[in-house]
């Protein structure tokens, strides 16, 4: 039955793909999509597989999320911060995935108490997990510090990329320099924060892309 909702969830979310692929006079949104889609989709699984423990639920939440994600967006709603809001969504669906997994496993008589302690470990985890909160506090304070130490350039260019979904191109256009700078600047910003952010892996790592 669950793997009969992921795949619905899946194709819900190609379609809706495929209609903006194909739509004509809309090369913007085309190009949007694919954007999103290869910057956020990879990290939206890896987010979800690190609590759902399984990949084919792991890619449906993370298409329901994308699939979410874009309708709002088409819909008119500003979504400043867009992958602690995709993260938010699949947060939701996971916990509701893994309480109906305690009950069905707990009804099928499959659930040990060692696999209980383990699952209600992971809803838990996720209870107390709000990809918006990590950007406040310690995290924000290491992130601001480490930022300010790369000069103001890799700092907007980093917030540009990874706060405001900005591609290189729409960042290289709106800052007037090439691709190949706001690459340098952005990986010279990773390279700082894999070191600066290392207590806090691997969420915030998901998270920021690093």
């Amino acid at each position: 039955m669950q793997l009969v909702e992921n795949m619905k969830k899946l194709i819900k979310f190609v379609r809706l793909k495929s209609q903006i692929m194909m739509s004509g006079g809309r090369k913007k949104e085309n190009v949007d999509f694919e954007d999103n889609w290869s910057r956020y989709y990879r990290r939206c699984i890896l987010f979800a597989k690190s609590y759902v423990f399984d990949s084919h639920t792991a890619e449906s939440l993370a298409a329901e999320a994308m699939s979410v994600y874009w309708e709002r967006k088409a819909s008119g709603e500003e979504i400043e911060m867009v992958l602690p809001f995709l993260f938010s969504v699949i947060r939701n669906k996971a916990l509701q995935y893994l309480r109906h997994e305690s009950v069905r496993m707990r009804v099928q008589g499959e659930m040990s108490s060692s696999i209980q302690d383990e699952l209600q470990f992971r809803i838990d985890s996720l209870q107390s997990c709000d990809p918006h909160t990590l950007f406040a506090g310690d995290v924000q304070k290491i992130l601001n510090s480490t930022l300010k130490t790369l000069g103001k350039k890799t700092d907007r260019i980093f917030s540009l990329s990874r706060f405001q979904g900005l591609s290189n191109r729409e960042i290289a256009s709106e800052l007037g320099i090439t691709e190949k700078a706001v690459e340098y600047h952005m990986t010279k910003a990773l390279k700082a924060l894999r070191v600066s952010l290392k207590d806090y892996l691997p969420l915030v790592g998901i998270l920021l892309g690093i």
